[in-house]
């Protein structure tokens, strides 16, 4: 399996190859710089592959939710590439990238990721490890920084750790839910993309290209990747 993923979602940018069991990624966190980085970075791990972009046999990308613009720059790329190419698209939720990252170093955890999402609002989900698989524990969602949503689910819960920026701006729920540390320097990663796209790629669960789009949250903007997957199995 060769599978190209690519994230554009936050400040970071970031590729990735996966190459039969093997990852070569190349990631900088470079504000608004997605579009001269992007294509670079593709180059630079094909290349360091050995393999032209005819091997490919799928494309995945972080999808969001995350910075309009810069889900945008990441949808457009995999859309023009996936249909010139002929091969499917795994779009993966950057929170849960995100998650890996954390729960890699601690899988013993339950991990809550917040965003910033501007607008005073933060995007957030919760995630933890099963069968070495991680797994949504609550949906993700948009809320306002002002608001402490119903916690039941969450409150009670052992080894809580926090991610994201997201915490930043939200310091009530620091004093709620009282994590045991938490990692605000984390950005979702391609090599995370490409390693939580494989399921989806042999469960035939991959879309075309046309039929992909962020995930914004706000607003039902666009499908969630939950509904894409049924669209999918509709078509």
């Amino acid at each position: 399996m060769k599978i190209l993923a690519i994230d554009t979602s936050t400040e970071a940018c970031s590729a990735a190859l996966y190459l039969d069991g093997e990852l070569i990624e190349r990631y900088l966190v470079a504000p608004r710089k997605h579009i001269e980085l992007l294509k670079p970075m593709v180059d630079e791990v094909m290349k360091a592959a050995e393999i032209d972009v005819n091997d490919l046999t799928g494309l995945a990308f972080g999808a969001g939710p995350g910075s309009f613009a810069g889900l945008r720059v990441a949808c457009a790329f995999v859309q023009g590439m996936g249909a010139g190419l002929d091969i499917p698209v795994v779009p993966v939720s950057t929170l849960k990238a995100m998650a890996q990252q954390v729960l890699d170093t601690h899988p013993e955890r339950t991990v809550l990721v917040m965003l910033d999402a501007k607008m005073k609002e933060v995007y957030w989900g919760v995630y933890r490890l099963e069968d070495k698989e991680v797994m949504t524990v609550l949906p993700e969602q948009v809320t306002n920084i002002q608001e402490i949503p119903n916690f039941a689910g969450i409150v009670g819960l052992a080894n809580i750790v926090g991610a994201g920026d997201g915490w930043n701006v939200v310091p009530n729920w620091v004093e709620a839910l009282k994590p045991e540390f938490i990692e605000k320097n984390v950005y979702p990663r391609a090599g995370d993309i490409a390693l939580l796209a494989i399921d989806d790629f042999e469960d035939g669960m991959a879309l075309d290209a046309d039929q992909v789009s962020p995930i914004y949250l706000r607003n039902n903007i666009a499908l969630t990747i939950e509904e894409q997957k049924a669209l999918k199995k509709e078509s």
